[in-house]
């Protein structure tokens, strides 16, 4: 089914891809029954009226049972969240193998990823004990992949916090609250980013230390300050969704819009990211180690297209979070046209869906960041296809993104 961009309006049954749906799924039933041997158009309509009612019946268990994990993670004690992180990836993956949806696995992985966030941050002030007392207030954000709601438990989670202003001495409590949200994170299995933390104290402070940050990654040759800046497009609120999030973001916000050298690095390192593709149009495989003759999907497809939208959503000031939800918001804003805003969603689509077919063989155990590789001959010559037009996609929308931005004016 096309990507849902046109429409009539709010009401998702009157667009015109559902229509056109409709009549092509209409037409099928159509030319099935009029080539079934057996002339009996009754069973086939029979047939296909089962198979719709068991795969919304499929639908609507799943998603009983993964809202129910969710509700056992609010109330679990801290040796219980690994068994239930897990169950529920192991159903949210299973989901995704009935229905193929990239946007439904990862509107419930940040579902589940935000209730976790709450339980641990709970479990980390019981571990203070009469320590709690003194922490200030704070906010956790996701930046990174989780930043752009589009995480799973392969991929590293990046978190930094957010607190009010201290005294000296309330600095220590907040460092071993930070010691133990980090340690209550890596005891459910999911892979935490050993830098990108509020454990580092690099990742954590007051509104004033963040401007600080922001500030001093504008400097001249701070490379490694404006690489943690240009992270700052990216953030979501785990808990609590107000907190300081807002503030935070408009504080980064500013400091990327109000430095065109700073815009112009990041639009150089989103060029550098390449598209996974020769100069022959052939994929770009490993020649050498453990994935030789294999694809970096990451490497080569998505941190690309990410690094592209992510980009996009800043120089034209889109407050949406989530890839998708920045292409719609700008198509009406009118900052694309239909044509490269569809581009945009099918290769998301697209790249998507093969990261996401590809880590259902994988153990949340036996994580370990491990490179998603693409193995070329286990494709079908459809995701083969898909693949390449995808990456032929990534770096048309990064042209696009280097053309709108070299074509505003200082």
């Amino acid at each position: 089914m096309d990507i849902l961009l046109s429409t009539k309006g709010g009401d998702i049954t009157a667009r015109r891809v559902v229509e056109d749906f409709a009549a092509a799924y209409r037409q099928s039933l159509l030319n099935r029954t009029a080539s079934d041997h057996s002339g009996s158009a009754e069973t086939v309509f029979e047939e296909t009226y089962a198979a719709v009612e068991t795969a919304i019946t499929t639908h609507r268990n799943l998603l009983k049972n993964m809202n129910r994990l969710i509700e056992k993670v609010a109330a679990a004690t801290p040796d219980l969240l690994k068994e239930l992180t897990g169950a529920f990836y192991s159903e949210l993956y299973r989901h995704f193998g009935h229905f193929s949806s990239a946007p439904a696995f990862y509107q419930l992985s940040m579902a589940f990823l935000h209730q976790l966030s709450a339980t641990i941050i709970t479990h980390a002030k019981d571990q203070l004990g009469l320590l709690a007392h003194h922490l200030p207030e704070i906010t956790l954000i996701a930046i990174g992949p989780a930043g752009r709601c589009e995480y799973s438990p392969f991929c590293p989670l990046q978190l930094l916090l957010v607190h009010r202003e201290v005294s000296e001495s309330q600095l220590q409590t907040i460092s071993l609250f930070c010691h133990t949200l980090h340690t209550g994170f890596e005891e459910t299995g999911l892979f935490i980013d050993p830098i990108v933390t509020p454990h580092n104290p690099n990742w954590r402070g007051t509104l004033i230390q963040w401007k600080q940050r922001c500030e001093d990654g504008l400097r001249p040759r701070a490379d490694e300050e404006l690489i943690n800046l240009c992270r700052l497009v990216d953030q979501y609120p785990l808990h609590p969704v107000e907190g300081f999030a807002t503030e935070l973001k408009k504080i980064s916000t500013d400091a990327l819009n109000g430095s065109r050298p700073a815009q112009a690095n990041l639009i150089e390192r989103m060029k550098s990211l390449s598209n996974g593709l020769g100069l022959m149009g052939r994929l770009k495989l490993e020649r050498s180690g453990s994935g030789s003759g294999q694809f970096r999907l990451l490497d080569h497809g998505l941190l690309p297209l990410s690094a592209a939208l992510s980009a996009l959503a800043l120089i034209k000031e889109s407050a949406a979070i989530s890839s998708c939800e920045r292409i719609h918001d700008l198509l009406k804003r009118r900052e694309l046209d239909v044509e490269l805003a569809e581009r945009m969603m099918t290769t998301w689509h697209s790249l998507h869906g093969l990261r996401l077919r590809r880590e259902q063989s994988f153990q949340i155990e036996h994580h370990t960041n491990q490179p998603l590789f693409l193995d070329p001959n286990e494709l079908t010559f459809e995701q083969r296809q898909s693949l390449e037009k995808s990456l032929e996609s990534v770096a048309i929308i990064q042209r696009h993104v280097e053309i709108i931005f070299f074509g505003m004016r200082e």
